[in-house]
């Protein structure tokens, strides 16, 4: 199991982005959290097997239907053995 810290910039609140990440993180089993930060980017917490963070990753460059990502910051971090399912803060 790995884990990743990620940093989203762009459009990327008020359009639904963390409540997609949290269902996209369901449907692949995954679990962390979403949250909306002051400079207006999206901080994710995310963590699983390896081969479903890679499918997860690669969602995060688009994101919901009406973000725009302009920039995503990735960083392999400690897992969180605490963390039972994917939640929005």
């Amino acid at each position: 199991m790995k884990a990743y810290q990620l940093t989203i910039w762009g459009d990327v609140q008020g359009v639904s982005y963390r409540y997609f990440a949290k269902r996209e993180a369901k449907s692949l089993g995954l679990t962390g959290f979403a949250k909306n930060e002051h400079d207006g980017s999206v901080k994710i917490f995310i963590q699983g097997p390896e081969e479903k963070l890679s499918d997860f990753l690669s969602w995060v460059d688009t994101g919901s239907p009406m973000a725009t990502v302009k920039k995503v910051k990735r960083e392999e971090v400690e897992t969180d053995d605490n963390l039972k399912e994917f939640e929005v803060k």
